[in-house]
């Protein structure tokens, strides 16, 4: 855990000084942000980690056995710290199913409403994603618009398609997680896998018969997970170059935090700076977000970047650690399932 929270820094300080470099700036660039952006951009941080706690909460809640909200915070933040420090956010579902398993979930219980989760994320980048390249797909992909729009849809279908596996056709999962365990090297494992499979089968059922109000309340706390760590980039850019369009901007933050999934820094640390960095460098001259920005610009876009990972990123290793310590009592007897998992 050290070792990735370690190059997670110094990735993330490599990307900074290339971004930097980009547009023609240094670190000075940062004091030109005002403090009531920082001010917006903290209250807009504490709105996704209370957003992100209580879906948790309902998801506990739908699963038949709710947990406190402070529980949920903390495996709330204790996901965002592990995605910040593995690659492609890959310790993010193992760390809240632990946490969630420490505060008295079933293993399978806690990776229930892990899937339930994907299938929520992947709800709301079906819809977004696809405006997010048509607001500023030229100047990502080099395609024409008709075919700009063909890309968009073929991104939200396969979005869908994933939601719909998870929501309806989980067994395919487990059934390959089955085979799996039936490799000679996983075999061992394989008499506490499949009864796990079996659980995590069971427990999604139970939270998936949500009623549409619910569903409509899960959805909606997915939006603000995703649009207040969005919207805190918004603040940072308009608080430096007021007029910024408020959607086109939000398409730059969020491609290159979807790319981040599949960047080989723990949590896309460094190149998701220099993507985003890229986005305005491109196209036009007049400083607009995706349609290029000129190098006297370039300061103050520096100062908006460094800003949003401060407030977003780089408080995880505050807030991750904070919460990893307040548990105060020994693991329930049900985390066994975790190696399973």
């Amino acid at each position: 855990m050290r070792r990735g929270a370690w190059l997670a820094l110094v990735f993330g300080a490599g990307g900074l000084a290339v971004t930097l470099w980009l547009l023609g700036e240094d670190l000075g660039s940062l004091g030109r942000v005002p403090a009531w952006a920082f001010a917006v951009g903290a209250a807009l941080v504490v709105v996704n980690y209370a957003a992100g706690a209580v879906r948790l909460r309902l998801l506990t809640a739908l699963g038949g056995r709710p947990l406190p909200l402070g529980a949920c915070l903390r495996a709330y933040a204790l996901g965002l710290f592990t995605a910040a420090i593995t690659p492609g956010s890959a310790g993010q579902a193992p760390a809240v199913a632990l946490a969630l398993m420490r505060d008295g979930l079933t293993g399978a219980a806690a990776w229930s409403v892990n899937v339930y989760v994907w299938v929520l994320d992947l709800a709301f980048l079906a819809y977004s994603v696809p405006l997010s390249l048509l607001l500023i797909g030229r100047s990502v992909v080099p395609l024409s618009s008709a075919e700009l729009v063909v890309f968009a849809a073929a991104v939200a279908a396969l979005a869908a398609f994933l939601m719909w596996v998870l929501t309806f056709r989980l067994r395919w999962v487990t059934r390959l997680g089955r085979s799996l365990f039936s490799l000679r090297w996983l075999e061992r494992w394989r008499g506490s896998a499949l009864p796990f499979f079996e659980r995590v089968e069971s427990a999604s059922d139970e939270i998936m018969r949500g009623t549409f109000a619910q569903r409509v309340v899960l959805h909606a706390l997915t939006a603000v997970v995703y649009l207040s760590t969005l919207t805190t980039f918004w603040v940072m850019v308009a608080a430096v170059r007021p007029g910024a369009p408020y959607l086109t901007t939000l398409a730059v933050a969020q491609l290159p935090t979807v790319l981040a999934t599949f960047m080989p820094t723990p949590g896309g640390a460094g190149i998701l700076e220099i993507v985003t960095a890229s986005l305005f460098l491109t196209g036009t001259a007049d400083g607009r977000p995706g349609g290029g920005i000129d190098r006297a610009a370039g300061g103050t876009i520096a100062a908006a970047i460094l800003g949003w990972r401060l407030l977003t990123f780089y408080t995880r290793f505050v807030t991750g650690p904070i919460a990893g310590a307040t548990f105060a009592r020994p693991a329930v007897e049900g985390g066994g399932e975790a190696g399973a998992g």
